[in-house]
Parts: C-alpha cells; sequence; structure tokens
C-alpha cells in the first residue's frame, strides 16, 4: 500500500518512473509484460471525473519523468504504447518507442500553459514562412514542387478559405495575418495530445501546411515524408545521395524523418475524433 504522507501526485514505492531509463538504451528490461487498464482522474483544467486508459508493467502503474500517472485518452494509444514496452528485447531502447515519447511530451511538457502557449505561437512563425510556399528558380525542381506542394496548398486555401501566397524564394512576402489567425485560432482549439503532434512534424519539416494536412487526416506519412524531403531528394537523385559515415546523412535523415512523421500519423489516429479539428 501507498506510504503514509503520499499525497495527489506523490509516487507509490511500486510505481514504474520512466525517468529511470536511459537514453542511450543501456537500461535492463525489468518487466515481463505490458497491459492496459481504465482508470478515472481529474481532468486538470475543468476539475471534472473523466476516465482514460494507463499503462501497466507487471501490473504496476508508470508514471513519467515529470512524476506523472502516464494515463492516455483513448485504449487504442495505450494498448500501442503497450505493444511498444511489449517490443522491447534484454535492454530498453526509448528511440524505438515514438508513440510514447510523444505521449509523455503531451503529459510533461503540452499539459504546461506556457509551453502550450509557446508551441502554437511556433505553428504560426512556421506557417508565416512555410516551406511549402516557396518555388525554386529551377524549372524542373519547381514542376516537382507545384505537383506536390500546389495540391497542399490548395487544400489549405479551401480549409481556410484564404489565399496562399506562393513566392519563388525565402526572402519573399509573408503569408497573410487572416490564413495565420485562422490557422492558429484552430489550433488553439485543439487537446494537449494533437498540439503535440501538430507542433512535432511542423518543426521536423519546416512547414505549418504539412503538419496540418496530416494532422486532420487529408495526408499520411508518405505522403508528408515526400513534400517535405522534395528538395532533398530531387539533390540527391540528381547529384547522388551522401550516404552514413558516422555524423549522418542524407539516409539517415530520411529514416529519422520518416519515423517521425509515421508515428506522428499514427499518434493522431489513435486519438478520438477531435471536433475542432475535422478531416
Amino acid at each position: 500500500s501507498p506510504a503514509a504522507g503520499e499525497g495527489k501526485g506523490m509516487r507509490r514505492r511500486y510505481d514504474v518512473p520512466l525517468g529511470m531509463l536511459k537514453a542511450d538504451g543501456t537500461s535492463k528490461r525489468f518487466y515481463k509484460a505490458a497491459g492496459v487498464q481504465r482508470v478515472e482522474e481529474d481532468d486538470f483544467r475543468t476539475g471534472s471525473r473523466r476516465s482514460v486508459w494507463s499503462l501497466t508493467l507487471d501490473g504496476r502503474d508508470v508514471r513519467t519523468p515529470a512524476n506523472k500517472l502516464l494515463t492516455l485518452p483513448s485504449e487504442h494509444m495505450a494498448m500501442a504504447i503497450a505493444l511498444e514496452f511489449d517490443a522491447q528485447d534484454s535492454t530498453i531502447l526509448p528511440y524505438t518507442m515514438p508513440i510514447t515519447s510523444l505521449a509523455v511530451s503531451a503529459i510533461d511538457q503540452l499539459s504546461r500553459s506556457d509551453v502550450r502557449k509557446s508551441a502554437i505561437s511556433d505553428l504560426g512563425r512556421v506557417l508565416r514562412m512555410d516551406l511549402i510556399t516557396f518555388r525554386s528558380s529551377e524549372s524542373d525542381l519547381m514542376k516537382l514542387e507545384d505537383e506536390v506542394w500546389g495540391p497542399l496548398c490548395s487544400w489549405a486555401e479551401k480549409r481556410y478559405n484564404t489565399k496562399v501566397r506562393t513566392d519563388l524564394d525565402f526572402t519573399g512576402t509573408e503569408q497573410a495575418e487572416e490564413l495565420v489567425s485562422a490557422v492558429v485560432r484552430e489550433v488553439t482549439a485543439v487537446s494537449d495530445w494533437r498540439l503535440t503532434a501538430l507542433d512535432q512534424v511542423s518543426r521536423v519539416t519546416g512547414s505549418c501546411l504539412i503538419s496540418l494536412a496530416l494532422g486532420s487526416g487529408h495526408i499520411d506519412g508518405a505522403t508528408a515524408l515526400k513534400a517535405a524531403r522534395l528538395q532533398e531528394q530531387y539533390q540527391a537523385d540528381r547529384y547522388g545521395r551522401v550516404e552514413a559515415s558516422g555524423v549522418g546523412g542524407h539516409d539517415v535523415d530520411h529514416s529519422d524523418m520518416h519515423t517521425r512523421l509515421a508515428a506522428c500519423w499514427a499518434f493522431h489516429r489513435l486519438l478520438p475524433k477531435d471536433a475542432c479539428m475535422p478531416e
């Protein structure tokens, strides 16, 4: 039973603290099986009771590095995280658990008002000079950009009922405030969970529009990857790839972004339907 004097939010002796896991993957696997269970908890913003799902390791509750219970908004997300834990071998490799990483970020970071405000601001900042709104002066590359990026810009224009400006270089005109304001209104209304994935995709790709299209279900991870790496892939196809040589290369960059985007796509799909961000 919990030790005497433990209060709300205090870790019990038999809870599992994720903060003990080493990022380099040298932590030994200490559990036999991961599971999920349905629990009731207080919504820290509204104070009302809500039903959520939690991860267990050999029946023990799990806590994040910030000492919060690892509870998830859907059974499917909890099961996905349990599968990531069950897939570990003799050592635990945190970098092979992207859904878990996103969930921990949502719980420990995006739940903080200052971090949430910063993430929303960053999405607006990236949108103003969005990657897919700039076109190369090289005709062959510009044709590819129009083919891949053009439909995404058209989708955004229809969704937000305002023009998406395109230009030939990164010194061009920023996006209109009407577009930025519409996007900021939308992302301000989404949950911490969805905002976590939107923020990560925007940071990884340099495109808020790719992130929004992925989050709404308009595109999948593979399409997002193609759009985000269009210019790099064009250069690699034309001049050759730089393979990994101890410090990274085109193959490492491609693999890392592929993993991140696929994880964020899955994370969005594992969340309950969000009325404030329709597909």
